[in-house]
Parts: C-alpha cells; structure tokens; sequence
C-alpha cells in the first residue's frame, strides 16, 4: 500500500464516521450508552437499534484512531522532509483527539445538544485537513514518479480567494445547520422534543426561536448558493477545476433539495442523514479545490524563487 492510498483510505472512514454520527442523531442515541470509551454497562442495557449503531459508531472511531496513528509515525519516518504534510497530519490528529476526548466528554457530563454543534464543526475541519494531507501524499508520489507537472499554475492560483469564500460559506451553513438541529429548534416545529429529552432537557426551544434558526440557516444556504455559482463563473473563466465547480454547484442544488425535503417529511431518519451526508461531501469537495489551489501558489512562488536565483547568478558573473 502506498502512504497517499492510506491517507485517502483514512478520510474515506472519517467520512464514514461522519455519516454515523448524523445516524445516532437522528436515533436520539448519543447517549444510549452512558458509558465512554467502551459501553460497560451494555449488559443492563436492551439491545436496541440505538444501541448498535453507537456501538458501531466507537468502534469505527477506534479503527480512525489506528489509520491516523499510523499516517503520523509512516510520515514523520518517510517525508520529515515535507513540512506541509507534516503539520497537515499533525493538526488532522489533534483534530481527532479534540473529536474523541469532546465526545467522551458529552456522553460522562451529559452536555446538552447544543454542546454538539462543536462535534459537528470539527469533524468538517478534520475532514477538509485530511482531503489536504492525502491531495499532498499523492502529489509528492506523482512527483516521484514523474507524472505530474511541476509548472507554475497562475490560472489556478488566481481562485484561491474565491474558493476559499467558498469553503467559508460552507462552514457558516453547515454551523448554522448544526445550531438549528442540536438546540431542538428543527423538531420543535413539529411539536417534537426527542432529541433534546435523549440529553435529559425538558423545554425545547420556542416557536418564535426555531423558526429564527431556521431563517438563518435558510440565509446561509443561499449565501453558499451565491458561493457556489460565484465560483463556477471564475472556474468556467480561467478554465479551471470546471468539473468541479458543476459537481459542487449540483451538490449544493442537491443539498438544498435535501432540506425542503427533511422539512417536508418531518426530519424522516433517512432523508436527514443523507443531508448530512451531502454538506460533507460538499465540504470535502471544496477543500480538495482549495488544496489544488494551494499547490498551485507553492509552484508559482518555487518558480519566482528559481528565476530569482537565476538572475543573481547572472548579475554575480556579470561583474
């Protein structure tokens, strides 16, 4: 196996992860176990469905502790010499610890729900740091192998500012999504407190205050809207990341869709963890771009750096 396919194989299992988490939301199941790091008390407890899936949901957050352990010691032994990667891994494994020791820290001191919205800000941040850490691995490998061009990119460098408002819009949305499900506001529309009473509170939100959270997390999916078609018509311009930039705009359309439907049908399990799961893929998405830029500014300010050297030499033997 190769580190870059390893690291590709990590994000994929924190996306995975993501998408149980949304799961054991929607199954009011956070803390069915009231137990952490194992569920020792999982005898007296009947074998639920919730139970299951909080089961599965530790477990998998075992086997991304192991595949990120693992990332960090083959780095610091095959590419100290890259310090983007190096510190790319190292922030993707202290946002990992903060995910598990907050988590932990949820399920001992029964937070509230709203303590989730940290939950579900980091993993974005961890999942966008390991798009960066293996979009790195394979271009180091590529480079290796001669395959890729090291030729300065100004075309792609020039979408930086924009594709980072992109992924800026993203986390606002995704914020506000998170605030407007994990304070009970979403089920409070619906005259429904489940999910607030599974973290042992018992007055859910107002009307006159979910339907605020609402507007607002409506604002920022229209601000992502803006984003996204502002970064399409840069993208189709310079004739850059084209394909990404329709896939993200058809994600965002999808995502959208996604949350009028969730309304529709009353946060139905199924169509509110694949909203979920889209906001991640999107985000994912954005950041593989936002990397790809970043590569671009390495190569553009390596090659200013080689001209620079090549006309110091050139003003040294002219003297």
């Amino acid at each position: 196996m190769k580190f870059h396919h390893l690291a590709w194989i990590t994000t994929v299992v924190i996306g995975v992860q993501m998408v149980l988490a949304g799961v054991i939301v929607g199954e009011d199941a956070g803390l069915v176990c009231p137990s952490w790091p194992v569920c020792s008390n999982s005898g007296a407890i009947p074998v639920t469905g919730s139970l299951i899936f909080e089961l599965v949901h530790r477990a998998v957050a075992l086997l991304l502790g192991v595949l990120v352990i693992w990332l960090l010691v083959w780095m610091l032994r095959s590419y100290r010499h890259n310090r983007a990667m190096i510190w790319t891994g190292v922030l993707g494994m202290l946002s990992l610890a903060v995910q598990i020791v907050y988590a932990g820290l949820i399920v001992l001191f029964v937070f509230p729900g709203t303590a989730s919205v940290v939950d579900v800000v980091n993993s974005m941040i961890m999942l966008s740091l390991f798009v960066h850490l293996s979009n790195l691995a394979e271009r180091e490998y590529n480079l290796k192998q001669g395959i890729v061009s090291t030729e300065p990119d100004s075309e792609s460098r020039s979408l930086t500012r924009i594709a980072w408002f992109l992924y800026a819009a993203g986390m606002i949305a995704v914020a506000a999504g998170a605030v407007f499900r994990h304070t009970g506001a979403s089920q409070a529309l619906f005259g429904q407190d489940s999910y607030i009473r599974s973290h042992h509170q018992y007055t859910p939100p107002s009307q006159l205050l979910s339907h605020v959270l609402l507007d607002v997390h409506v604002a920022t999916a229209v601000l992502l809207i803006v984003a996204g078609v502002l970064f399409a018509s840069y993208a189709f311009e310079r004739k850059r990341f084209t394909k990404m930039a329709v896939l993200v705009v058809a994600l965002i359309v999808v995502e959208g869709l996604l949350g009028l439907v969730s309304l529709a049908v009353r946060l139905e399990l199924v169509v509110v963890t694949i909203h979920w799961a889209v906001s991640g893929l999107i985000m994912g998405v954005v950041a593989y771009v936002v990397s790809e830029t970043y590569l671009a500014r390495k190569r553009l300010v390596a090659e200013h750096r080689r001209q620079s050297s090549v006309i110091l030499r050139h003003s040294s033997k002219a003297r």
